[in-house]
């Protein structure tokens, strides 16, 4: 059988995913560097940045993370609003200040410590090509081929993510149309991510590999020349921590 990227290997009892062990040691590295750090985002003499995500939600405690993908040009906080009013970053940043940009953030159903099966990222389009423009990118087979990487910072931790998939879809609110408490709602999702469409594009080789007890990350936007939901979908292999985990419940929903 197919691994889910060559030279990776299944972790002990808690980590149901691969990971690629290079990757995770360069963010190894990264997160040492940043810790007991000042500002929220500084320059490292070698170059690199790196996210200091407590210092960040000290301005705002919405803000629980920091999602990155260097070669498509995002580079934001992600919110998720206090009182449960998923509107509120449609239409405010960061800081809490009205801009029709919004912000990128997650809903109230979701988890913020990224351990739910499919974590949905929302933002918007702008024609200044901020926010989740970019991910229009990730439709050209070129493009997608050579960009494979979500990295997503947070208190404690650090995250990466492969990307396996981008495409087109009816703009549905995903965690209303699936159940992803259970096992059957989130191979449901897996099932519409594989099935044939001219329109999608999935990795080569991760044809039907994510299973539901992996975890994966959903960057969600309108795409403003079709009005339908862009989608670009990651999985977890990196987690430097070990702390992505969860109950996976196999059962039947309408048993209960």
């Amino acid at each position: 059988m197919k691994k889910l990227i060559m030279q990776t290997k299944v972790l002990e009892k808690k980590s149901r995913y691969r990971i690629v062990r290079i990757l995770v040691i360069c963010l190894c590295l990264a997160l040492i560097a940043g810790c007991g750090k000042t500002s929220s985002k500084k320059t490292t003499e070698e170059g690199s940045d790196y996210v200091d995500v407590s210092e960040l939600s000290r301005q705002n405690s919405d803000i629980f993370a920091w999602i990155r993908i260097p070669e498509a040009g995002i580079d934001y906080p992600v919110l998720q609003r206090g009182d449960g009013d998923d509107s509120f970053y449609q239409t405010h940043d960061y800081l809490g200040k009205e801009d029709p940009k919004g912000a990128i953030y997650i809903e109230a159903a979701n988890l913020n410590d990224m351990c739910d099966f499919n974590e949905v990222l929302h933002g918007s389009s702008p024609s200044d090509g901020t926010m989740f423009a970019p991910l229009c990118k990730f439709l050209d087979q070129e493009f997608f081929d050579e960009h494979r990487y979500i990295y997503v910072y947070m208190k404690g931790n650090a995250l990466i993510y492969y990307t396996f998939a981008a495409y087109l879809r009816e703009d549905t609110r995903l965690l209303e149309q699936y159940d992803f408490s259970y096992a059957s709602g989130c191979q449901q999702f897996l099932d519409e991510i594989y099935s044939r469409s001219m329109s999608k594009i999935v990795r080569e080789g991760w044809e039907n590999q994510v299973q539901p007890d992996n975890f994966i990350i959903t960057l969600s936007t309108v795409d403003p020349s079709s009005g339908k939901q862009l989608v670009v979908v990651g999985c977890l292999v990196g987690d430097v921590a070990g702390k992505i985990d969860r109950y996976v419940d196999y059962g039947d929903p309408d048993d209960f």
